[in-house]
C-alpha cells in the first residue's frame, strides 16, 4: 500500500473514531513556517492555545517530527502528535515546501486533534531549548 494512501487511511480511521472518544476533539491544521529547519535541528513544535480565563498561552498539542523522507516528488516529513493533557496520539505525513531563495526556511501543513476551538500560536524546540512564541496567530 502507498504512503498516501495509508495517510488517507488513518486520518479517516482517525476522523470516525473521535465521535466514539466521547471528547470536544476535532482535527486541525496549520501552516507553519519554520526559518531554520535544518540549520537549528528543529525537533517540532509545540501548538499553544489562548486561555479565555486568563488572557494566556497554554501548550494544546505537541508535535515531534520524526523525520524525512525524500522522494521523486519531494521532502515529505513524518510526524507525530500528543495533546498536552495526554489524550490523543496520531502519526501523520506531509511535504516539506523549501523556500527557493533559502533552503533552510521550509515551510509544512501539520494536521493535529486539538480540543477546543480558539486562537493559536506556535514555538518550535530543539536540544537546545524552545523559540519564543509566534508573532502570527490562527482561530481555529
Amino acid at each position: 500500500m502507498n504512503r498516501s494512501l495509508r495517510h488517507a487511511l488513518r486520518l479517516a480511521f482517525l476522523a470516525l473514531s473521535l465521535p466514539v472518544l466521547g471528547c470536544d476533539l476535532a482535527l486541525s491544521s496549520l501552516t507553519v513556517e519554520i526559518p531554520d529547519f535544518s540549520s537549528k535541528q528543529v525537533e517540532g513544535i509545540w501548538v499553544w492555545r489562548l486561555s479565555p480565563q486568563t488572557n494566556q498561552y497554554q501548550r494544546d498539542t505537541q508535535i515531534r517530527f520524526e523525520g524525512v523522507t525524500t522522494l521523486a516528488s519531494g521532502q515529505t516529513l513524518t510526524y507525530a502528535t500528543n495533546t498536552a493533557g495526554g489524550v490523543t496520539n496520531a502519526t501523520f505525513e506531509t511535504g516539506v515546501v523549501p523556500d527557493p531563495a533559502d533552503p533552510d526556511r521550509v515551510t509544512v501543513k501539520l494536521g493535529f486533534v486539538r480540543g477546543l476551538p480558539g486562537v493559536f500560536k506556535v514555538t518550535t524546540y530543539n536540544a537546545a531549548g524552545e523559540s519564543p512564541l509566534s508573532s502570527g496567530s490562527d482561530s481555529l
